[in-house]
């Protein structure tokens, strides 16, 4: 019985060591609790900070504190600080650290509490049960950061947020921030609150601080009333689910800072008049905005301002452009550019990757100053380039510039657009050979291309060389219909100070007069000589290195092309020490013209070329005899079980597979 007996003392201390109500004095709150072990705890009275840093420092076990019946008075001790080396402490206010890491679940707060200190329920990561005081004034820096509440539904009252406040609570799904004045939702305030996907925000929020919601899943942004705000800081949306923020609602939006809206899922921006500063990379790879329209105002592009993203419609135009930044629209699919005449910098790669650029104006008299690879991937040899007619010849031999199609409108027309079609292309040279044959007496007021005041062979020489960028005149290539005819080549090998004939085959359904091709090449290679085969034997064939690395064929004649397969022209290249194998030769911009210039455009032809490095010479007589396939090394099965003594005879220098063994034809 006596055991018994001290068995249930033990079990009714042990309950009442976990929960404990006291009524409290000033300071005295570590004299009334004898047990640190406690889990919960409720205080009436008065409190400050000494009994504040009695919780933090001791009752590490707590779980459940309310504090609804205390009045919390002011504490000063100027020799021995408390907390962050505070020596002051107001009344109503929590003191910072105060319940930092703490294991709490549930809070309850006096009605009367005006301010919550720094980091005060940082940590806190359990706590769910919370809500705060109606009459909140303040919340310091990182007040509740990695806690764990569902939603907040910030008190009206409430007039400052400390940085970080509420960051990194991942249980956070909903936010309501309605202040009764103008406030700013701080630096970093939600920053890491991966649940995240709905904020409320009032028309008193005057500005979103840097980071503000970066790394959440917010998505909607509601404004209960009008969108006051003045200032998206840097990252303030920086890889969210935000797609639809009304810029055009934002009226006395003045600043978007660097990478606001990077990584977003933004899909447009119209940029309000008031607005004087877009920073860098603020759109930077929001991969689903396909529109961005600055204010007619702007003078600025930033760097990395729309790089990656969909953006397609022409974002320079209509706008006072002075400085388009470094890798400003990298990689976007815009068709349409247009610089405007204030245009005077542009900075590295800032339209390298644009492939779907089609056309191209600058407006500006002074050519603009360029960075570095400005145009890099960009196939600018293809592209026109429209400018002023008193530009025209600096922007033909400026740097970079002079790469494009260059052209201006005359009176009459585009230089050297005999047929009047709008572009410059092998169908002029057939039309004026119909001229000079006595064929055709149509576009005789434009086919005086050189305007010596006669019609000659000299105007077909004058278009065969805006053709080849032999002369500084505006030219245009055509976009054409596409076209059942092939043109074909074989993949070859090649060694450093070797040559290699490359035979380009043309299949094709109409005979041609007039075609044109380009060449590019990779490093390493260069063409040493082209010519006709008798298909095109009465055709005239010239060909120059119309860029770096890139060639342009031309063949013409008042006749055509001969039968309608086989080999069209032999095209020698030529190796040097730079080139490493594995690559690919590019035919491209393929054009044939009909006599009745109707035009063909023939699909790319890629032509993969190697070396023989670390391939070891099969010699052929020294392997068993009997029959054997053989391929080339784009897998083509060219000859269908010879003896395997007469398996390469007659085939060109290459590597072969006979009867499943690579062999070396030099």
């Amino acid at each position: 019985m006596k055991k018994i007996l001290l068995s249930l003392a033990l079990i009714i201390s042990a309950t009442a060591s976990w929960a404990l109500e006291v009524e409290c004095t000033p300071g005295n709150l570590a004299n009334l609790v004898d047990d640190t072990s406690i889990t919960s705890l409720t205080v009436t009275g008065q409190m400050d900070a000494r009994d504040f840093k009695f919780i933090a420092s001791e009752l590490d076990a707590l779980t459940s504190i309310n504090l609804s019946g205390v009045t919390i008075v002011g504490y000063s001790n100027h020799t021995k600080p408390l907390f962050n080396n505070e020596v002051d402490y107001k009344e109503n206010c929590i003191p910072p650290l105060s319940f930092f890491g703490k294991k709490v679940t549930t809070v309850m707060l006096p009605a009367s509490t005006k301010a919550i200190g720094m980091a005060a329920f940082a940590g806190c990561s359990n706590l769910t049960n919370f809500s705060l005081p109606e009459n909140l004034d303040s919340i310091g820096a990182y007040a509740f950061s990695a806690a764990k509440m569902a939603s907040l539904n910030l008190p009206q009252s409430v007039k400052v947020i400390g940085e970080g406040a509420f960051s990194n609570i991942t249980r956070m799904t909903v936010a309501s921030i309605n202040p009764a004045t103008p406030m700013i939702i701080p630096k970093s305030a939600f920053e890491g609150c991966t649940s995240l996907g709905t904020v409320t925000i009032g028309p008193n929020v005057v500005e979103i601080d840097d980071r503000a919601f970066k790394g959440t899943r917010l998505s909607t942004i509601n404004f209960n009333g009008a969108n006051n705000i003045q200032r998206i800081g840097k990252e303030a949306f920086l890889g969210t689910q935000v797609s639809t923020f009304n810029f055009e609602q934002a009226t006395s939006l003045t600043h978007i800072d660097d990478l606001a809206f990077a990584q977003s899922k933004q899909v447009s921006a119209a940029i309000p008049t008031n607005v004087t500063r877009v920073g860098k990379g603020a759109f930077y790879y929001a991969t689903d905005m396909t529109s961005y329209i600055p204010n007619a105002a702007s003078d600025t592009i930033a760097d990395l301002l729309l790089s990656g993203t969909a953006v397609t419609n022409d974002v320079t135009a209509e706008t006072e452009l002075t400085y388009i930044g470094r890798y400003a629209f990298y990689n976007t699919p815009i068709t349409t550019l247009t610089l405007p005449s204030t245009t005077s910098f542009i900075g590295d790669y800032a339209m390298a990757g644009m492939i779907d650029l089609q056309e191209f104006t600058s407006d500006a008299t002074e050519v603009p100053e360029l960075g570095e690879n400005v145009w890099q991937g960009v196939k600018q040899a293809t592209i026109p380039l429209k400018v002023p007619h008193e530009s025209y010849d600096a922007y033909s031999v400026a740097n970079q510039w002079s790469r494009f199609l260059i052209w201006y409108d005359e009176p009459q027309g585009i230089f050297g657009d005999v047929n009047q079609d709008g572009y410059v292309t092998a169908s002029d040279i057939t039309a004026l050979y119909d001229i000079l044959l006595g064929n055709s007496t149509q576009y005789m007021e434009t086919a005086d291309v050189n305007g010596d005041g006669n019609i000659t062979a000299a105007d077909i020489t004058a278009i065969y060389n805006v053709l080849l960028g032999n002369e500084n005149v505006p030219g245009r290539n055509k976009k054409t219909h596409d076209s059942n005819d092939q043109l074909s080549a074989e993949g070859f090998i090649i060694e450093a100070g070797k040559s290699h004939t490359m035979d380009v085959k043309m299949c094709n359904t109409a005979q041609f007069a007039a075609m044109q091709l380009d060449i590019t090449l990779p490093q390493g290679l260069t063409i040493d000589n082209v010519t006709t085969t008798s298909r095109a034997s009465n055709m005239t064939m010239g060909f120059n290195e119309i860029e770096p690395g890139k060639w342009r064929i031309l063949i013409h004649s008042a006749t055509t092309t001969s039968g309608n397969e086989g080999t069209l022209l032999n095209i020698t290249v030529k190796a040097d020490e730079y080139f490493t194998g594995n690559d690919v030769v590019t035919i491209d911009n393929i054009i044939a013209v009909e006599p009745s210039e109707l035009v063909h455009e023939i699909d790319d032809v890629d032509v993969e070329v190697g070396t023989t490095t670390g391939v070891k010479d099969i010699n052929i007589d020294t392997v068993d005899n009997g029959p054997v396939d053989v391929y080339n090394m784009n897998g083509q099965l060219l000859r269908h079980n010879v003896e395997r003594n007469e398996a390469t005879t007659g085939l060109p220098s290459g590597i072969y597979i006979v009867g499943g063994k690579k062999v070396i034809i030099k």
